[in-house]
């Protein structure tokens, strides 16, 4: 990360191990397995109890079934003749169901069963009414042989059943359904991996983006995943990598840009100095005051470069454009001078003040001025022309102007460091760069003779800090690049610094 303090940025490595925890793919699995496991328990509990009685009740109705069977063909002539009872009994829907006929007395006159009859039967044979229940290890039903309720019975048909036969369908239905879960379970494990591992890919995304931030790399741009609030952070998270990036790179072009402007103020001082110590009879106090003059020109290039640096957004203060045109006419009309050139000013009335920082159209002026005295021929035009939208202010020589051999288009000159600078290929991209943070546009308009133009937004009167709004056409101007076929023909000018 980049500290500041005392007026310069230090990189600080604060990367480190990253943090070790529980993934978030594994953490919406697990819940989403814990949701789902629970569900099932808590709806296969009470259908395993409601399972289990429906077996119970079923095997008490077969039991029930068989009772009233034997019942049925037991009539006097059969009971007189105990020995006949096993024969006439129907067969069970089981072959482990014992149906067994007792007298009053409990005792076991035919079938199979218990010798003695249990509680059960007892209760049957002296009550008349039939009796259902588990008895021991034995599901049990006693069927009465007579009609009147309200008298003892003479015989009762008793039907059991072994209970381990009622658990085995239970358990058997149990482990079916405990298998089903299982694959249910399977199924959901398999669908929460998948789903999980989508939900947590953005923000894994999100995570390793900020893991490339925090390590330097600007260019992370966000992933759209479709979630609101992961999309709303990987942008912000862009637009923190791009305003980082934006001012890293300003910083590292800030050298680059400082030692280009304070090149020419440090020459002229460097020259006029030793021009007076090696000429005799020169006028070493003149000497003295014209190079502190380029230094105070100097001192205020640096407070320029030190102000736009500190910039991070758009400038919202205005300019009184043509004021401070009177005053960078000066020290270059001396400048000039001395080159045996000239410099026109031509600045109309009652211009507008402009929305942009005063020292980045100094800074503008001074690189298009110095272009034209170092790259340029004969004499010099600076003009400042105004209108309801916009105010213009164009610099031109009188030398070749822009060879139609180099290529690339008008706007290859602006960029850094072109192939076609005689240079640094420094300037021009810096006043292009400083122009369009204002909102301005600076452009080539003339090929022969060079004309370079700044196009600056115009502010209205009562409110300095806003620019004018202008109509569609004026917006269009501003935004757009020139559509003139002269202008599209122009190629940049070799001699650009």
């Amino acid at each position: 990360m980049t500290v500041r303090g005392h007026g310069r940025s230090t990189l600080v490595d604060v990367t480190g191990p990253s943090p070790r925890g529980v993934a978030l793919s594994s953490l919406l699995q697990r819940a989403i397995l814990l949701v789902t496991a629970l569900a099932m328990l808590l709806f296969a509990l009470p259908l395993a109890v409601v399972v289990g009685n429906l077996y119970r009740s079923q095997a008490q109705e077969h039991l029930a079934r068989d009772a009233e069977r034997a019942r049925a063909v037991l009539d006097a002539d059969v009971l007189a003749r105990p020995q006949a009872i096993a024969a006439a009994l129907p067969l069970p829907h089981h072959p482990r169901v014992d149906v067994g006929v007792y007298d009053g007395s409990g005792a076991l006159i035919g079938g199979r069963g218990l010798r003695a009859a249990d509680v059960l039967t007892r209760q049957a044979a002296s009550t008349g009414v039939e009796e259902q229940g588990r008895v021991d290890d034995e599901l049990v039903t006693v069927v009465p042989l007579i009609e009147d309720r309200d008298a003892p019975a003479q015989y009762v048909v008793r039907a059991a059943e072994p209970y381990g036969l009622v658990q085995r369908d239970q358990y058997l239905t149990w482990g079916l359904m405990a298998a089903l879960a299982l694959v249910v379970l399977a199924v959901v494990a398999g669908l929460g991996r998948s789903r999980a591992h989508r939900i947590a890919r953005p923000l894994q995304h999100l995570a390793r983006s900020a893991e490339a931030l925090g390590q330097g790399d600007f260019s992370v741009r966000a992933a759209r995943s479709g979630v609101s609030e992961v999309d709303a952070a990987s942008l912000n998270l862009e637009r923190t990598a791009r305003r980082l990036g934006g001012m890293l790179e300003r910083e590292r072009a800030f050298s680059a840009d400082a030692s280009h402007q304070l090149r020419t103020p440090l020459t002229a001082v460097r020259i006029g100095l030793e021009s007076a110590l090696i000429t005799a009879g020169s006028d070493l106090r003149r000497a003295s005051e014209e190079a502190l003059e380029d230094l105070d020109r100097l001192e205020q290039t640096v407070l320029d470069l030190l102000a736009l640096a500190r910039d991070t957004r758009r400038s919202t203060e205005s300019t009184d454009v043509a004021e401070l045109v009177r005053a960078i006419a000066a020290p270059w009309s001396k400048r000039l001078g001395e080159a045996g050139r000239s410099l026109r000013t031509s600045i109309e009335d009652d211009v507008q003040r402009a929305a942009v920082s005063a020292p980045a159209l100094r800074t503008v002026l001074d690189v298009l001025l110095d272009n034209a005295l170092v790259h340029g021929g004969g004499g010099v035009m600076l003009a400042v022309r105004g209108d309801e939208h916009t105010v213009t202010v164009e610099v031109g020589d009188q030398g070749e102007g822009l060879p139609a051999s180099a290529g690339g288009g008008p706007d290859r000159i602006f960029t850094r460091r072109s192939a076609e600078a005689r240079g640094t290929g420094i300037g021009l991209a810096l006043a292009r760069s400083l122009m369009e943070a204002d909102g301005g546009r600076l452009e080539v308009t003339s090929r022969r003779p060079a004309v370079f133009t700044a196009v600056l937004p115009a502010v209205t009167g009562e409110d300095p800090g806003e620019p004018l709004a202008a109509d569609a056409g004026a917006a269009s101007a501003m935004s757009s690049p020139p559509t003139d076929p002269a202008q599209l023909e122009l190629t940049s000018r070799p001699g650009g610094s």
